[in-house]
């Protein structure tokens, strides 16, 4: 790949991304819908840099879901299939936490925007 090519395919990245952002809680709240169907007592959150106001085009899009129902510890394989449950975007990256074991980490996930 020559470097006139790469540095299209980055711009064009870039503008994918732009249309993402702009469409970010519509997606959000898309996940939220998914979520609450394993989850019924779930709250989503859009977290991290979205939330903060400074994602760039090659940020990710973090969502927090916490509920009850998630367990306080768990494994890569249910973790896996819970984000593939969720969604299939690998610039979506799913938090879920249980709600007991949020108080400990609730600092991390501030601030957050409701969905």
């Amino acid at each position: 790949m020559g470097s006139g090519e790469f540095y299209r395919t980055y711009y064009e990245m870039l503008d994918k991304n732009e249309e993402f952002f702009s469409r970010a809680m519509e997606i959000a709240k898309e996940i939220k819908e998914r979520a609450r169907r394993i989850f019924d007592d779930c709250e989503v959150f859009i977290v991290g840099s979205y939330a903060r106001g400074e994602h760039t085009l090659s940020s990710d899009l973090d969502i927090l879901i916490i509920s009850d129902k998630i367990p306080e510890k768990f494994d890569f394989e249910w973790y896996s299939s819970l984000v593939k449950s969720l969604t299939d975007d690998n610039r979506i990256n799913i938090h879920p936490v249980n709600k007991k074991k949020f108080g400990e980490v609730e600092r991390a996930y501030t601030p957050r925007i409701s969905v």
